[in-house]
């Protein structure tokens, strides 16, 4: 019986030692052939907030510091980590530092909600914008108005982003990062980075001379100029039939704000009080000035 099974031990111990021989082999070409990790790497790792949102264009922070470390890649691609992670980083590559990089947070380009934009059609699609702008084009008159399906919402990493009650998304700027995410998602492109000291924004982004867009939207910009002229910064301009703002030029003098007739130039409660103000009989305002 054991001659029997001899030559089944004897096949196994063959197989095992050939095992044995071939993993001595590849041991020593792990030791032999690998590469030493940068130890700097995970230094720069370790400044980088772990997000994983992928607004430096890398599938994650681990990706981004490897290639900031193996290939001096740009350093200030983290808008999630802000001024101070680049500081570090800085200092981790011995580089100078960068300055002037202002942290950017998501602006919403329009306020055609439920009670200002009309509908062409009634949507009954997947609740996803991507999926209702493949529908005719979207189902908004207006086509380039928000269509509040709330794509953006469902992107966000940080929860900075809601819809609110007229069906347009509302920024959370204490939460937003910059990430980016919003922003690509967003079938209509309707939202943009500013820098997050620039409370300033036009919200509105229609291409359409002022009589076209009125017929889907009361609240959209009419192209009238008042905010160009009047700019003591050069700092916005009417391209396309819409206001444009320059933030490299921008400085938050409101002079746009409150000179915007329909009021479509952020912070609008303050353009209302303005307009209200310039109607109000010089008697009332003289008035209001004494009680102040």
């Amino acid at each position: 019986m054991f001659e029997a099974l001899f030559p089944s031990i004897s096949s196994i111990l063959s197989l095992a030692g050939i095992g044995l021989v071939f993993g001595l082999i590849l041991s020593i070409a792990k030791i032999k052939l690998m590469v030493e990790k940068d130890p700097k790497i995970d230094q720069v790792l370790s400044v980088l907030p772990g997000a994983n949102c992928g607004a430096c264009g890398m599938p994650g922070c681990s990706a981004y510091a490897t290639r900031i470390v193996e290939e001096h890649y740009e350093i200030s691609l983290c808008p999630v980590g802000g001024a101070d992670s680049i500081a570090k980083i800085a200092s981790i590559m011995g580089l100078e530092p960068v300055v002037g990089v202002s942290p950017m947070t998501a602006r919403v380009h329009c306020q055609g909600g439920h009670a200002e934009a009309l509908k062409r059609f009634k949507y009954s699609g997947p609740r996803s914008c991507s999926a209702a702008q493949n529908v005719m084009g979207g189902f908004k008159v207006c086509e380039f108005g928000c269509l509040g399906l709330g794509d953006c919402t469902r992107v966000c990493p940080f929860d900075a982003i809601h819809m609110g009650d007229k069906g347009l998304p509302v920024v959370v700027i204490d939460k937003c990062t910059g990430c980016n995410n919003c922003v690509d998602v967003c079938p209509r492109d309707i939202i943009t980075l500013a820098p997050i000291d620039t409370e300033v924004r036009v919200m509105c982004l229609n291409r359409e001379k002022a009589p076209v867009m009125k017929k889907g939207c009361s609240v959209g910009c009419i192209g009238c100029r008042l905010c160009e002229k009047n700019c003591p910064e050069d700092a916005i301009h009417v391209t396309d039939f819409c206001a444009v703002i320059d933030y490299d030029k921008c400085t938050n003098c409101y002079t746009c704000v409150e000179v915007c007739p329909v009021p479509v130039i952020n912070p609008v409660e303050r353009s209302k009080k303005f307009q209200k103000k310039k109607e109000e009989p010089e008697s009332l305002q003289a008035e209001n000035k004494a009680e102040i």
